[in-house]
């Protein structure tokens, strides 16, 4: 049975509708890509930009209504090219909406912990970068920083534990409750929980420079900007960017002869924000597997 042709008003509908759904995913990308360069370049606010990928997710989601109802047209008016580019901005509305979700989904699965370190009782202090460190708003000091800033933190993990995100256990939803005030001993205990992996880096049979001379050629591949590298203390101070907005990290890393090897201990902190999206802690479990895979390798 031969189909009949389509009719004028048909074709007309198809090609009007791919024209507004077009107009919308170019919209929606604009407004969930563009934020992060931006921001990084000082021309919108942080609230602005997250703002925007706000808008432009909403607006993913009327770009995939939009795009099926093109693609059906599409198919009744017998447009092949119209029904696959109406396909590719369906599927664009997904990503528009999809990857915010996903970042949103990240973040209510993590506690809103911003200081990593394999070493909480002397974690690696930042010295050289201290001048600079002062004026962020997250404290440079291991669990510290002012009375709000504590009391704001110490509200989000114990909110966090309480309805039981991710991995915990009651002993230490109890310990983090506890806390009268956000300290050093709370913030290990949220980290300890949550990411057992970060421990620090025990070699045997490692000299210190040779481990020394390793870690700092990491550093540099990663291309973080070294502020401050002593092979006679062993301590590197680096900032680390992050790729879609900026967002500077601030890295310390101390190699120290212990009998028998060396031990490497880590820290990364973000300058600014209450939650890290795990992005701290992703940093430091990534950078001592492969600085153990490279020493190990030698």
């Amino acid at each position: 049975m031969i189909s009949p042709l389509p009719s004028k008003r048909s074709q007309t509908t198809a090609f009007w509708l791919s024209v507004v759904t077009l107009v919308l995913a170019l919209l929606a990308a604009a407004l969930t890509i563009l934020p992060g360069p931006l921001y990084r370049a000082h021309w919108v606010s942080l609230g602005g930009a997250f703002q925007s990928i706000r808008d432009g997710a909403y607006l993913g989601v009327l770009v995939l209504v939009f795009g099926i109802i093109a693609v059906i047209a599409s198919v009744y008016a017998h447009r092949t090219k119209l029904l696959l580019g109406n396909l590719v901005l369906a599927i664009a509305g997904v990503m528009c909406f999809g990857v915010p979700f996903f970042w949103l989904l990240k973040a209510e699965s993590v506690p809103p912990i911003h200081d990593i370190t394999t070493d909480p009782l002397h974690p690696p202090a930042f010295t050289a970068l201290m001048p600079i460190l002062r004026q962020v708003p997250n404290s440079p000091i291991y669990g510290d920083g002012s009375a709000s800033a504590r009391k704001m933190e110490r509200g989000a993990v114990v909110a966090f534990v309480t309805r039981g995100s991710g991995r915990t256990n009651r002993h230490a939803a109890e310990v983090v409750r506890s806390c009268a005030h956000w300290d050093a001993r709370c913030l290990f205990t949220v980290q300890e929980v949550y990411y057992p992996m970060i421990r620090p880096l025990i070699l045997d049979h490692e000299s210190r420079s040779e481990a020394y001379a390793k870690t700092l050629e990491l550093v540099r591949q990663r291309h973080w900007r070294v502020a401050f590298a002593s092979p006679g203390t062993g301590r590197i101070e680096a900032v680390a960017r992050t790729p879609w907005f900026g967002f500077k990290d601030d890295v310390a890393i101390r190699i120290q002869k212990v009998p028998g090897g060396v031990r490497i201990d880590m820290r990364s902190e973000s300058r600014i924000g209450l939650s890290d999206i795990g992005r701290n802690a992703s940093r430091v479990e990534h950078f001592m597997r492969q600085l153990k895979a490279r020493l190990r390798s030698r």
